[in-house]
């Protein structure tokens, strides 16, 4: 070394700055030695390690293992040198636990002991497991079966707060009827039914329409834990979810009436005065609704039963109305037509107007008037009316669909419609049901 660079070298252990470095550089070397050599051991505690279980523990390999495989965890507690198990140098995925072995020759419980080390692929040096929590895991073994169960749905929710005064909540319908559970036989002989439980948010109620709703999976039997190891099969989260439909249903008072058909003119924007009994009920009908129900309508009138006199019908409560109702008690009702200021009056020529509906082009059709007695056609109005119809206003049709071609006889067929063509009345109407002689012939 020339005596320049000695120089230069021994002037920088006189310069403080360079010392003051210098000295923290070795100290920091110093510390680092003595921690790695000559530090004591300490411990760390790895808890939610995955244990394994081993399924191939019976003599003749038909019984199989089942548990929770998402929540059987266990935890260790490790030592050595800080800087071998330290969060970097040492984590869960580093550590095997795995389940001893056991002799299974029927179904039940059994108790295997965890052990557990660290993996040869790790790279961890210095560490040793000094303790396993738990020590020991339960495992069912059985036979695996599958088998179909009833679905039953069950809301969570309060029923007081879940509408409003005006609703009513159906039974709730599960989005499956049955299912297949796949299990131990033990346990699957002892379930009878499967639920699908569902609770609406709080912050969603009081419901306004029928909602369907998430719900989980629950399993009728005496021991609630022993539904873990069922499976329920064929449902996910994605394509096929069990869900609970809850129907909402309108609850409402509302007046009742009829509807009219065959009806003159004159009724078919505003009905002829009638009396119905009751003519107020309550009604329940399904929210989804398109339009709100402003009136239950309980049957149907035709004009051609309605005469000039005091008129009754009865409509049954049925199913037809496509509601509940809410009073059991009511099972008809009664409706008055009074028509009585009404005149009658009896045609005595043969009609000019006759349709034949629905032909067949190939044939011709003709009318016996004779033996079809459309001679004596009644109609219903007021007197004024009356006086200003004849036979030549009356228009009669009849659908000949249905009589046979190859027949040669008269056939007999109900007049499909009679109606009035004309325009000096609109009041008045066709009482009574008629038919017509028809003879069907090729042409």
């Amino acid at each position: 070394m020339s005596n320049m660079k000695k120089r230069s070298l021994e002037s920088l252990f006189y310069n403080n700055r360079f010392l003051m470095v210098f000295s923290i550089i070795v100290a920091i070397a110093v510390w680092a030695s003595v921690k790695i050599n000559y530090s004591d051991e300490t411990t760390r505690y790895i808890s939610d390690i995955k244990v394994n279980v081993n399924t191939a523990l019976s003599q003749t390999g038909e019984y199989e293992a089942f548990y929770d495989t998402e929540n059987i965890v266990a935890g260790v507690e490790v030592a050595g040198k800080a800087y071998n198990i330290n969060q970097y140098a040492l984590s869960k995925d580093d550590i095997i636990i795995e389940t001893s072995s056991a002799y299974v020759d029927a179904a039940g419980y059994k108790v295997l002991t965890l052990t557990a080390k660290i993996a040869e692929t790790s790279g961890a040096t210095g560490v040793e497991i000094t303790k396993i929590e738990p020590s020991s895991i339960t495992v069912y073994y059985d036979r695996k079966t599958t088998g179909t169960f009833n679905v039953e749905a069950r809301l969570e929710n309060d029923m007081e707060n879940l509408v409003s005064d005006e609703f009513t909540v159906g039974q709730p319908v599960p989005s499956m009827s049955t299912v297949e559970v796949t299990g131990p036989a033990t346990i699957l002989n002892k379930l009878t039914k499967v639920y699908f439980k569902a609770q609406i948010n709080e912050d969603e109620l009081p419901l306004t329409s029928t909602k369907e709703v998430p719900a989980e999976i629950a399993y009728q039997l005496d021991r609630v834990g022993e539904g873990k190891y069922l499976v329920c099969e064929g449902i996910n989260d994605e394509s096929n979810p069990a869900t609970v439909t809850v129907p909402l249903y309108v609850s409402k008072e509302v007046p009742t009436a009829v509807k009219f058909v065959n009806q003159p003119g004159i009724y078919s924007e505003e009905p002829p005065e009638y009396k119905i009994s009751p003519d107020k009920i309550g009604v329940i009908y399904s929210s989804s609704e398109t339009e709100e129900m402003t009136a239950l309508y309980v049957g149907t009138v035709d004009f051609s039963t309605v005469s000039n006199t005091v008129n009754y019908f009865e409509f049954p409560v049925d199913e037809k109305l496509g509601v509940n109702i809410v009073d059991k008690s009511v099972e008809k009702f009664s409706v008055t037509l009074d028509m009585s200021s009404m005149s009658k009056k009896t045609l005595d020529k043969t009609p000019g107007k006759i349709v034949f509906v629905n032909q067949d082009e190939n044939f011709t059709y003709s009318i016996n008037y004779d033996n079809s007695k459309l001679n004596n056609i009644v109609v219903m109005g007021p007197a004024e009316s009356l006086k200003k119809i004849t036979a030549e206003d009356i228009q009669i049709e009849i659908n000949v669909s249905s009589l046979s071609k190859t027949r040669a006889s008269e056939q007999t067929v109900e007049v499909s419609n009679i109606s009035i063509s004309s325009d000096k009345v609109n009041d008045c109407w066709i009482y009574g049901k008629y038919e017509a002689a028809i003879s069907v012939e090729a042409k």
